[in-house]
């Protein structure tokens, strides 16, 4: 008498994957296939995200952002660089492009708002982990001797030096001139916190610009196509 043949035993259902694994084969799927303005930002924001600065959360995607918005080429001046947080995040921006970012800073603080002196090493370091040198142009000394002799145009102006309402109103005054119609002007620490920037942002810089806006303390608007304001 011949054997009943039995069903074939079905395939065993492999257990789900852990939820870790998942989310990471997620991030390298989106990486592969997503949008390159945002593969770019994942990539840029771990590298960055270690340095130490005080931009609140989403400022740094605004700098991104805007830079990676300008064409090319475009000049970027940062008057303000500290260790290269917000540098960093800008020239991101610029991978790949005519675009530059010119950090003006002494990189050696003050007595007031530090607690050491001399970064400039530590700021060159940053950049360099990060694989941004080519696109950063560090200027070595004060904002206001810098404004003297510069003769390029400007693209996107970024204040975030000296909180001194003089100071700030000094490093508008001096590079405004050369922000090409059309540019953007950010302030940062436009907040009841920091009286220097509220104050210039709400006398004077607002009245010179139009499609002025915030995200958070930093405040922005471009200048006219006129050129006129």
């Amino acid at each position: 008498m011949s054997a009943v043949p039995q069903p074939p035993t079905p395939p065993r259902t492999p257990p789900p994957l852990p939820r870790r694994i998942r989310l990471k084969l997620k991030r390298i799927y989106l990486d592969l296939t997503g949008p390159r303005v945002e593969r770019e930002w994942r990539r840029t924001w771990s590298l960055i995200d270690p340095i130490e600065g005080w931009l609140m959360e989403g400022q740094d995607r605004w700098l991104f952002d805007t830079a990676y918005s300008l064409p090319s080429p475009a000049n970027i001046v940062e008057i303000g660089s500290f260790k290269g947080r917000s540098t960093c995040f800008l020239a991101s921006g610029c991978r790949g492009t005519g675009k530059r970012v010119f950090a003006i800073d002494t990189f050696n603080g003050n007595d007031c708002d530090f607690g050491y002196r001399d970064f400039f090493e530590e700021f060159s370091q940053n950049v360099n982990r990060c694989g941004l040198s080519e696109y950063v142009q560090p200027v070595v000394g004060t904002s206001s001797d810098v404004a003297k002799t510069w003769n390029k145009p400007v693209h996107l102006l970024f204040i975030d030096g000296s909180h001194r309402y003089e100071d700030v109103l000094s490093d508008f005054d001096g590079f405004f001139p050369h922000v090409a119609p059309g540019g953007i002007v950010a302030l940062h620490d436009v907040s009841e916190a920091w009286p220097g920037p509220l104050r210039a942002w709400h006398e004077i810089a607002k009245h010179r610009l139009v499609d002025v806006s915030h995200c958070l303390s930093l405040a922005y608007g471009r200048k006219p196509a006129s050129g006129t304001a």
